[in-house]
Order: C-alpha cells, then sequence, then structure tokens
C-alpha cells in the first residue's frame, strides 16, 4: 500500500506552506523550486487543493499560495483525500467494491476496523503537528 505522487507531493507542499509567516503567499513556481518538485505537477496539486478550500490563492505582484486553514486545524487526512479519493487499504471499502470476493471475505470485517483506524490517525494529525516533527 503506498500513497500515490499527488497525495505524497501535496502533503509536501502544504507543509512548505505552512512554513510561511502571516500574510505571506509564495508562488506555485517558487513552492516547486523550495520542494524540488516538477512545476506542472505542483500547479496541478496546488490547483486541486485550492477547489477543496485548504489553499487560497492572490494574482498579483504580492499574489501565490497559502494555507486558507491554520496548519494547526488541518487535518492530514483532509489533505490526502483532497488529492485522492476516501482512504480505503483495500479495493472492497469503496463505495463501488471491486473485488470478487466482496460478498464472502472472511477479512472484510478486520480490513474495516484496520481502515478505520488509520483514518481515525490520519484525522488526529494535523499539518501543524508534521511540521513541528
Amino acid at each position: 500500500m503506498q500513497l500515490t505522487k499527488k497525495a505524497s507531493y501535496g502533503l509536501i507542499l502544504m507543509l512548505e506552506l505552512a512554513r510561511l509567516s502571516a500574510g505571506e503567499s509564495l508562488s506555485a513556481a517558487a513552492v516547486a523550486e523550495r520542494c524540488s518538485l516538477p512545476p506542472p505537477f505542483v500547479e496541478k496539486i496546488l490547483h486541486r487543493l485550492r477547489i477543496a478550500g485548504l489553499v487560497e490563492s492572490r494574482q498579483g505582484r504580492a499574489g501565490g499560495y497559502r494555507l486558507s486553514i491554520p496548519a494547526g486545524e488541518l487535518s492530514v487526512r483532509r489533505v490526502l483525500e483532497a488529492l485522492d479519493e476516501p482512504i480505503d487499504l483495500v479495493p472492497c471499502l469503496g463505495e463501488e467494491p471491486r473485488c470478487n470476493l466482496v460478498s464472502i471475505c472472511p477479512t472484510k470485517k478486520a480490513w474495516t476496523r484496520i481502515n478505520a483506524k488509520v483514518s481515525d490517525l490520519l484525522e488526529s494529525l494535523s499539518v501543524g503537528d508534521l511540521l513541528r516533527d
């Protein structure tokens, strides 16, 4: 099980934006450079995060991106789910199960419990917590 690059990079970008001083913002190009990530991919990720309401952008000379929610109030789960689908560790847990064994699987209940614990942990961790680490 691995996060997508989009989700992983998105969390890196959010940590970079969380380091900014109040009122400060960064262009997508500056964020990409600071994080050593491909600028086109960074722009797409920031766009998705903006649509989800997690970052805001301003145009113009002093424009750029910044968090729209304080880092301490922004859960890691919310960031990851803004970039990918809800966190489902195995294919049978989604809204549209993608497994032939879903109706007879002996491990589905266990995976449901495990998935809930992972989801709860990601909800309890904030971007601010990761920044402090």
